[in-house]
């Protein structure tokens, strides 16, 4: 699995890259101007760096420039991502020391070829994610996306039956409805915690009728990972909890 730090302003770009990337098994963590990635790069030593060349303030060419100065960072891969191809712009990028360039817009296929020609290509693994959730627009919105993403996904309309499988199939994570009657709830963390094989399970907290400050007072009640209080809020949550296992 790479770790590949996406310097970009664009929030539509960000998302059409991580969709093309991340489903092949690469993270994609995001900065979206020069210092910013400067930063995260000297904090996070990624395996490669993706820069777009035209941001407001500091602009691509010149964080690259830093980044090759900086002996922390000096011999972290970098391509460039512009619309810009003229062949005395592209010469300074490499003069830079950018070892790749992708034209926007992206095709899909050369951007990974790209990423991959460096990093290479990441086992795949196919996460298990256990859902115990009532029936609802969101719960369905949820799976669907995890699906979609290559996952795994076990469904549970209550804790009981979820719980049984356990002992079957220990799942990745576990994504927990809190609208569901609180006995419910209160069994998930329970039986999770009495085991040294489930208590490190992360718990993902959602809920088709609660708001972000509901879901964080119940994160903290129950002792959860973290909450979804949307499905677009899922990849960021599953990414964070992917880097912190180191898998």
């Amino acid at each position: 699995m790479a770790k590949i730090l996406l310097i970009e302003d664009d929030a539509i770009q960000i998302e059409l890259i991580k969709k093309h990337l991340e489903p092949q098994g690469h993270v994609v963590v995001n900065a979206k101007n020069g210092q910013e990635g400067i930063k995260l790069a000297r904090e996070g030593k990624p395996d490669l760096i993706l820069m777009d060349m035209i941001m407001p303030g500091m602009h691509g060419l010149e964080a690259t420039i830093k980044l090759k100065e900086d002996p922390v960072t000096m011999d972290i891969p970098i391509v460039a991502l512009t619309i810009m191809s003229s062949p005395k712009f592209v010469q300074e990028c490499y003069r830079a020391g950018i070892i790749g360039y992708v034209k926007k817009p992206y095709d899909p296929k050369v951007l990974l070829e790209s990423v991959e020609r460096i990093v290479g290509k990441p086992e795949k693994r196919v996460s298990r994610i256990m859902m115990v959730a009532g029936a609802s627009r969101l719960a369905t919105m949820v799976e669907m996306r995890l699906v979609r993403q290559g996952h795994q996904v076990d469904t549970f309309a209550g804790a009981k039956s979820a719980l049984g499988r356990l002992a079957e199939d220990r799942p990745d994570a576990i994504l927990l409805d809190v609208s569901l009657p609180e006995k419910h709830v209160a069994m998930v963390f329970e039986e999770l915690g009495k085991s040294t094989a489930t208590k490190d399970i992360p718990i993902i907290l959602f809920s088709p009728q609660s708001g972000k400050e509901a879901l964080e007072s119940a994160v903290t009640r129950w002792g959860a990972k973290d909450y979804i209080s949307s499905a677009s809020d899922l990849d960021d949550v599953l990414r964070k909890i992917k880097e912190e296992a180191g898998t």
